[in-house]
């Protein structure tokens, strides 16, 4: 019998995370049954079973994925050179994340649930938390090269803004999840009123 890969059994995880989430979407964390998830991949129980302990390792797993994408995001876009304005980070992040995550609300599903579960509610202040640093560091360099400012000030305003970069991303997420006529361009268009002094 041929031995399988790490690189084989990963990729049949991202397969089956990738099956749950599109349930998750669907029917949300708690309405999802494994039963669900098992017909949506097209495996079979066992090779679900072989890969993950139950529903709430795919639910951690499937969401430590999306959320790990958003901030691999960021540190793309932290590495541009020349390094884009504020209103162009926010733009390119708001328009990379996937249009199924928001029109399903699977973030606020995450939201919603970290409430109540442990699991979810580390992965997601780590991420909220990882998302800020990520901004604050952006700004940092951002303010000290196109602002001529100290490193000091830069981090001062920088530690400042970043809360804000946060805020405008979850309103962009909550917007778009619940307003049915919300309007992403005019969102994103509104994103030069507010970029940092």
């Amino acid at each position: 019998m041929p031995r399988v890969t790490d690189a084989y059994r990963q990729a049949r995880r991202l397969e089956i995370a990738a099956a749950a989430l599109r349930c998750f979407g669907r029917k949300g964390f708690q309405g999802t049954s494994m039963a669900d998830i098992i017909a949506e991949s097209r495996l079979s129980a066992g090779a679900i079973y072989s890969h993950f302990k139950g529903k709430d390792e795919l639910i951690e797993v499937s969401v430590h994925g999306v959320l790990d994408h958003l901030l691999d995001e960021i540190n793309a876009l932290r590495s541009s050179d020349p390094l884009p304005e504020p209103r162009e980070v926010l733009k390119a992040f708001l328009q990379s994340i996937g249009k199924d995550i928001i029109e399903r609300g699977l973030l606020l599903q995450v939201w919603a649930e970290a409430m109540t579960d442990p699991g979810l509610a580390r992965i997601a202040a780590g991420t909220v938390t990882g998302l800020k640093e990520l901004f604050a560091g952006y700004l940092i360099t951002w303010y000290t090269q196109s602002r001529g400012l100290s490193p000091a000030e830069a981090s001062s305003r920088a530690g400042k803004y970043a809360a804000v970069m946060l805020g405008v991303c979850q309103g962009f997420i909550v917007q778009s999840a619940l307003i049915p006529e919300f309007d992403a361009q005019e969102y994103l268009a509104g994103l030069g009123a507010i970029t940092p002094a």
